[in-house]
């Protein structure tokens, strides 16, 4: 009898140290901190790019559209709509899930434009990242003729992305913006910097508010006007439709810093739409 009841002891001894080892193991698996995703759903805000990054072995295709402004004879004009602005078609693939490359074009000037962007940090669930950074390049040419030599087509942009995720409904990010042109129409060589601002509500799983401005910061290009947009994401399956209202007809940063003389607030805006889709490769 004793030695039956020194051996029920001694399981129940093993049943409780196990059973604490669990339990110790489970509080350090929830401690391990995880990346924060989706604080704008898509690697381009606006126009502006974002700390969203492509999965590895992913390709995302994109559809950027603009049109006139909507107010300009806007019966006779459709709110613009009979004026296609500008067409950018884009493809961009993670090689890794923090690098990724992408080629694009667009129709105004038949711009061609190489980018790249890679995830520095990334914002963790524990806070010990309290932000993402990214950083991106993005190199423009003209291929539209125009009888100057082709080094005097070409033009550059490059962002130190910030962005947190404050909450499952807001994110915020602001992108220090470098842009530099080797010839701006007669001007000559340009550089000029901006701090952009772009910010995100998420109303529901499908639905976001989404908006962004650029102020130029020091000396602007004659007529040029800070840009300002104004959109909504929907969210459906595999595409992300982002339908915006902007003062800009640009895609790329460079010219959207350069080549906006309108003013959203003083009704000088243009409806566009973006359209993003991933595949899996």
């Amino acid at each position: 009898m004793r030695l039956s009841k020194a051996f029920y002891i001694v399981i129940l001894l093993q049943l409780i140290a196990v059973t604490g080892l669990q339990a110790q193991m489970q509080r350090q698996r929830v401690a391990v901190a995880s990346t924060v995703d989706d604080a704008f759903w898509t690697p381009t805000l606006i126009t502006q790019p974002t700390t969203e990054h492509i999965p590895a072995r992913n390709l995302n295709v994109t559809i950027m559209h603009s049109f006139g402004i909507a107010t300009t004879d806007a019966i006779s004009n459709f709110f613009g709509f009979d004026n296609v602005q500008n067409v950018r078609l884009g493809l961009d693939m993670g090689l890794t899930n923090r690098w990724s490359v992408g080629i694009g074009r667009s129709s105004q000037l038949n711009v061609v434009d190489i980018r790249t962007k890679y995830a520095l940090f990334q914002q963790d669930s524990l806070k010990k990242m309290p932000v993402s950074i990214s950083l991106q390049g993005d190199l423009g040419i003209i291929t539209q003729e125009n009888r100057q030599p082709l080094s005097d087509d070409v033009s550059i942009a490059s962002s130190l992305i910030f962005s947190r995720k404050f909450s499952k409904r807001f994110s915020l990010q602001i992108l220090p913006t470098y842009a530099h042109f080797n010839r701006y129409n007669a001007i000559g060589s340009q550089n000029l910097f901006a701090l952009g601002m772009g910010m995100a509500i998420h109303l529901s799983k499908r639905y976001a508010l989404t908006a962004e401005y650029y102020p130029v910061l020091g000396e602007h290009l004659p007529g040029t006007k800070n840009a300002f947009s104004l959109g909504m994401n929907i969210q459906t399956g595999g595409h992300v439709f982002q339908l915006f209202f902007t003062s800009t007809e640009w895609h790329l940063q460079q010219f959207v810093i350069a080549d906006n003389d309108q003013q959203f607030w003083a009704g000088d805006f243009r409806f566009g739409f973006n359209v993003n889709r991933i595949f899996g490769l």
